[in-house]
């Protein structure tokens, strides 16, 4: 199975085996806790089959830091440095995790350049993601928080439901109902829940930015 992962796929068969003996195969229930925000990060975790959210928590509620399908690697910015997790991770669907024990897997990693640049490139696109992030937290209000996800990721009004929205936005789904109503009643926006949804007027949605 390790031979059908993307950035392992052109590893000769001794090395597939070294990686082998240094992974766990887990496969988890839909809601079940991967690894919770403080635990230690002692394994690099790639996501087989499944969905996972990966969240922070506060006084304030969750924030959904990251959603995954897979095949994808998760977390492993903290398993490279060593520290605590700064998130949990829950699955949102039955899940098949491969964990592989971060010392054997960076000595790996010192022996092949390829597999070094296919990590880099995974955490680009984290660095990328979390830059997106901060900007829609930093928003001033709901709305804008909501408008920024609506440019940056459109597909998620398609595809998930408002609650999940809402927790991504860390607002109220009653609050982010509310939203939705005011924009598609003054035409920016054409939505219907996990079927449809169109920008109409994009300069009139950027000024709620």
């Amino acid at each position: 199975m390790l031979e059908t992962i993307e950035i392992f796929s052109h590893l000769p068969a001794a090395q597939l085996q070294r990686l082998e003996a240094i992974s766990l195969f887990r496969h988890y229930s839909s809601g079940e806790i991967i690894f919770y925000e403080g635990d230690q990060s002692d394994y690099f975790h790639f996501l087989l089959e499944g969905d996972v959210s990966v969240y922070k928590s506060n006084d304030a509620g969750t924030v959904e830091v990251h959603r995954f399908r897979g095949p994808s690697m998760f977390a492993e910015s903290a398993t490279l440095q060593a520290i605590p997790f700064p998130a949990s991770a829950e699955t949102l669907s039955p899940s098949t995790v491969l964990k592989i024990h971060r010392d054997p897997f960076l000595n790996l990693l010192h022996e092949d350049a390829g597999l070094s640049i296919a990590l880099i490139a995974s955490l680009a696109q984290k660095i990328a993601s979390l830059q997106r992030l901060n900007e829609q937290l930093s928003a001033p209000d709901a709305l804008s928080k909501i408008v920024r996800l609506m440019t940056d990721r459109p597909e998620i009004f398609r595809d998930l439901k408002g609650v999940e929205i809402a927790k991504m936005a860390g607002i109220a789904p009653e609050t982010l109902s509310r939203i939705l109503s005011r924009l598609k009643k003054e035409k920016v926006i054409v939505f219907q829940p996990r079927k449809t949804f169109e920008i109409l007027d994009l300069n009139a949605l950027n000024q709620y930015r």
